[in-house]
């Protein structure tokens, strides 16, 4: 029971420790899929993934963070950072995160991923074609799972608390 209470004070303690210190960057990677519900593309999947840095958001209103990493694979096509016509941006309103703001402006078809107003649901890509042709799909956001690296960081930090408690024991 001592060991328990210690290192629950000891947990307390690094995040009061924590608490004191400036904030830090916090790195969010995000993957998305969806597929095409109109148009000439329609029934054809697409999925890729995103990263931003969040440490400046305010959670106020509408905000807008650059991407730090971008993929794409649309129609057997892989689309990056490179491709975007402007800067590619996550969209978040009120702190929340609501989709990406992506867009090309060469190729066949050119498309943009769109996001959401208010909510990440409404977030959707729509597509022309160079024979005028157009269309739009879904876009489903999920938190990207940690790499099993991030796992053993959090392991080891955990383990390292328990050790610090058990020496105070």
């Amino acid at each position: 029971m001592n060991m328990l209470r210690n290192a629950v004070l000891a947990a307390a303690s690094a995040l009061t420790l924590a608490a004191a210190l400036p904030a830090q960057a916090a790195i969010q990677n995000w993957d998305f899929s969806g597929q095409f519900d109109s148009g000439a593309f329609i029934g054809a999947a697409y999925s890729g993934s995103v990263a931003f840095d969040d440490a400046a958001l305010t959670g106020v209103g509408q905000e807008w963070l650059l991407l730090d990493s971008f993929s794409f694979t649309l129609l057997g096509q892989h689309y990056a950072l490179a491709d975007a016509a402007a800067p590619a941006e996550a969209a978040f309103v009120d702190g929340r995160f609501v989709g990406v703001g992506y867009s090309v402006a060469s190729g066949d078809p050119l498309f943009s991923l769109v996001a959401g107003y208010e909510q990440i649901g409404e977030a959707f890509v729509a597509y022309d074609t160079v024979g005028g042709l157009s269309g739009a799909g879904s876009l489903a956001f999920t938190p990207a799972v940690p790499e099993p690296g991030s796992w053993a960081l959090m392991a080891g930090g955990l383990a390292l608390l328990a050790g610090m408690a058990r020496r105070r024991a």
